[in-house]
């Protein structure tokens, strides 16, 4: 596995369980920001812009984008972290 190890920044042990260090590296690489989030909430990173994007894992849910945008509104989207990857290998 490339990229870097777990330990970079503040992750908590709950986010490292529920991320593999290829997901953690891609996301990095894209630039999000871990969050320190429970196992209940599921929030592991976010990215901040016009709007807001978090990468949500809830336990026995599917990997998943929200996106906060004005008005408190938000678009959910079902994503598999290869997909995740792939575009972070692609960025580089």
């Amino acid at each position: 596995m490339n990229g870097p190890p777990l330990s970079v920044g503040s992750v908590s042990i709950g986010v490292a369980m529920q991320i593999d260090q290829d997901l953690y590296a891609a996301l990095y690489v894209l630039g999000f920001n871990f969050l320190d989030g429970d196992l209940v909430s599921g929030e592991i990173a976010e990215i901040k812009g016009d709007m807001t994007i978090k990468l949500v894992h809830r336990p026995g849910e599917e990997l998943k984008f929200v996106v906060e945008l004005p008005d408190e509104k938000q678009m959910i989207f079902t994503v598999d972290r290869h997909q995740i990857v792939s575009l972070a290998e692609r960025w580089q």
